[in-house]
């Protein structure tokens, strides 16, 4: 097992962190994909890009950098976005003020913040929808999975797919299916006509529109 390695992505983003002063009122966190290698990875700037995209959508990005893909990790990641929205929630932010997103492994990751959660108010967003035969296997209980869920799928990605059959108990569901011609990846693209493919659901979900 590799040992667990979270770390802000950088100092800029540091400003999304919970408690800085003027911060939007409209609190996301993000969850990047897998098998990022370490700092030096491309895919690194990539995220930062992401980020700064959401931050300049008017939230308070949350945003830690997961290096390590284990199960005992993503489980450790799990619990501490939870205790972080739970905290909002305690200081009486609004649940429709708070949304968690993740991209293919940080969609599977939201999942299970949405049942450690457990509040069907909070917004979630699935940017790939939910792992499909092509993913690695998770002992997903959806079930349990609950809240305002917006799944956003690409019509050729071979590893993730839809959530329509799997979230019957969220308080609210709604699915977009794009056909980018990228599959998986177009989640993972910052140029101006990709990115705008996702992140505009993203943001009217998360702001209630």
């Amino acid at each position: 097992m590799k040992t667990l390695i979270t770390v802000m992505a950088s100092a800029a983003l540091m400003a999304g962190s919970l408690g800085i002063a003027h911060a939007a009122d409209k609190h996301l966190f993000y969850i990047n994909g897998c098998c990022v290698k370490g700092p030096s990875d491309p895919k690194v700037g990539v995220y930062d890009t992401i980020v700064t995209e959401l931050k300049n959508s008017g939230f308070n990005v949350v945003f830690a950098l997961r290096y390590d893909d284990s199960e005992k990790n993503i489980q450790a990641e799990v619990a501490r976005i939870a205790d972080q929205v739970k905290n909002l929630l305690a200081k009486g932010t609004a649940p429709e003020d708070i949304t968690v997103s993740g991209y293919s492994l940080g969609s599977v990751t939201t999942l299970f913040a949405s049942i450690a959660i457990a509040n069907p108010k909070v917004n979630y967003v699935l940017l790939a929808g939910c792992p499909g035969p092509g993913a690695r296997k998770f002992d997903i209980d959806y079930a349990k999975v609950q809240g305002r869920i917006l799944s956003i799928v690409d019509i050729k990605d071979d590893k993730f797919g839809s959530c329509a059959t799997r979230v019957a108990n969220a308080a609210t569901f709604k699915e977009i299916t794009l056909d980018s011609g990228e599959g998986h990846r177009v989640f993972f693209l910052t140029d101006k006509t990709n990115l705008k493919l996702w992140k505009e659901p993203l943001v009217t979900w998360a702001k209630g529109q």
